[in-house]
């Protein structure tokens, strides 16, 4: 299971920006997740976050040593910003279509002004779900619905009502002496990830804003 939510996550991405398209792509994976046989809590989540990838928003996932990375969306532009003691040292921004790496200039220190380039990279898809990524996941839960326990509930995070699924392996399934360990995705009203804990990776969002300051995507 913890195979599943990881590929999940590393291809979270963006999606279609349109509200309608997005309410429709929601009725989609809710839909296909009943027809594979999940139960409507598991499949009320995946539609829930579904819609992440055509949300507006800020959100803060604080890191070790005082470092953070903020994802702001406002589709179909994305940016990617790296902090040290809450100044920003490396950004990768995709605006009107083109994508942008910027970062120090040689010698820099971190708060001086980043010099950005176009680039061929994709802009890391962090904070929200592709559909290709919801639809392997919807398959493999069902899938391995005879080897994994799912729950679905409810927290608080970054002062957001939270929906959580939560994976944990059968005891069966493990071997002996083997401690279960349960992988966790959260998404708040808007199919946003505040929390994932996936096979010893670990993000859990300290900020979270439904818009995204004027001029986030200038470079």
């Amino acid at each position: 299971m913890a195979t599943v939510l990881a590929a999940a996550l590393t291809t979270a991405g963006c999606g279609d920006s349109r509200p309608s398209a997005a309410d429709d792509r929601a009725d989609q994976v809710r839909t296909a997740a009943l027809e594979a046989g999940l139960t409507e809590e598991v499949a009320d989540v995946l539609a829930l976050a579904a819609q992440g990838a055509a949300a507006t928003y800020q959100v803060t996932y604080p890191g070790p040593d005082g470092t953070a990375v903020v994802v702001s969306h406002d589709p179909p532009d994305r940016r990617i910003d790296a902090l040290q003691a809450g100044l920003i040292v490396e950004s990768q921004v995709l605006v009107d279509g083109v994508s942008y790496r910027c970062a120090l200039p040689d010698g820099g220190r971190p708060g001086d002004e980043l010099r950005c380039r176009r680039s061929s990279a994709a802009v890391p898809g962090t904070g929200a779900f592709t559909q290709t990524a919801l639809d392997e996941l919807t398959d493999q839960l069902a899938a391995s619905a005879d080897q994994v326990e799912t729950a679905v509930v409810a927290r608080t995070i970054a002062g957001e009502d939270v929906t959580c699924l939560e994976a944990t392996p059968r005891p069966e399934t493990l071997p002996e002496g083997t401690e279960a360990t349960t992988d966790t995705i959260c998404v708040n009203d808007d199919g946003v990830q505040l929390l994932v804990d996936v096979g010893g990776e670990r993000l859990v969002a300290d900020a979270y804003s439904p818009s995204v300051p004027q001029g986030t995507f200038e470079v």
